[in-house]
């Protein structure tokens, strides 16, 4: 990618837009452009992508002028063979919604803007897609589709939503498993804080139902390293409890702790065969976009 695409899809670029919509086709247009070649090409139209030769293909999807142009094998993918399924599952709890200094945008905007990207790709590639948020209930539920608007209700929905309240992984990633019936994939966007034995296995579920499945985590720096300050009051905000604490004085032992939860949560991921993807806030979201397309690519 590009160093322009990739300040592109710099948070703190993107945070400056005025809305989900303008923010969403900048960064898609600016990373789909970095990648040196065009995904979609128009809107509407049958064909919707080009994806690399494998051995065995049928010869006539191949396209002999990019070939010539590029040197490498391209073959066409039509509406038909690549129409799936992606949902979007959300968490909109209220630890979403902490922004420490060193970030542009919470953890909560982060997960907006890169649910507003996602969809926008899905829309562009003509596949249905779908939000589901949640806290301690369903928040905003919008089944998958492609027609009549769809992207623009889940730009709606995504301006609309506050985080709040307390996060009921269990119930909620259960009551959003029973409504999958078709193959597609699932996204998960979350900050994963305290929900290490539940979102890997439920998950791992979702792909039993034949859906791939891209868990998204999304982190303030601080929770990483703790802010550099001095004496402060750290309030959890779900429960409302509070401590006060110097930071210097216990950040050797909540590196260590922190850093044991993210080797627990790698590890639950990787035995239940879910693609797992730490980001924090102050990065490009290119990242996250890269590897959507990895698993889009791997599903057609």
């Amino acid at each position: 990618m590009s160093s322009s695409a990739h300040q592109l899809l710099d948070p703190a670029h993107l945070a400056q837009l005025g809305n989900y919509a303008l923010m969403a086709r900048s960064a898609v247009e600016g990373f789909l452009s970095g990648m040196h070649r065009s995904l979609v090409h128009g809107i509407g139209t049958e064909f919707l992508q080009y994806r690399d030769y494998t051995p065995g293909a049928d010869l006539k999807y191949l396209d002999w002028k990019l070939m010539a142009r590029s040197d490498r094998l391209y073959t066409k993918v039509y509406e038909e063979e690549t129409n799936m399924n992606i949902y979007l599952l959300l968490d909109a709890s209220a630890s979403m919604d902490y922004q420490g200094e060193k970030a542009a945008v919470s953890k909560f905007r982060y997960a907006c803007m890169l649910a507003a990207c996602l969809a926008y790709m899905a829309s562009r590639q003509g596949d249905n897609v779908g939000l589901f948020a949640y806290n301690e209930s369903l928040c905003e539920v919008i089944p998958p589709g492609h027609r009549g608007g769809q992207l623009e209700r889940i730009l709606q929905a995504l301006t609309r939503l506050e985080p709040t309240g307390p996060a009921n992984h269990a119930q909620m990633l259960e009551t959003f498993g029973n409504q999958l019936r078709h193959r597609g994939i699932v996204v998960s966007l979350s900050d994963m804080l305290e929900c290490e034995d539940v979102l890997p296995e439920q998950l791992k579920h979702y792909r039993l139902r034949h859906c791939d499945a891209l868990a998204l985590q999304v982190l303030d720096p601080d929770e990483l390293d703790l802010p550099e300050t001095g004496v402060m009051r750290f309030r959890d905000s779900e429960t409302g409890r509070e401590v006060i604490s110097w930071p210097d004085a216990v950040r050797g032992s909540y590196k260590s702790q922190m850093s044991d939860y993210m080797a627990t949560l790698e590890a639950s991921f990787m035995r239940s065969q879910v693609d797992h993807l730490s980001l924090t806030t102050d990065e490009s979201l290119g990242y996250a976009l890269a590897r959507y397309l990895h698993h889009r690519e791997a599903m057609s």
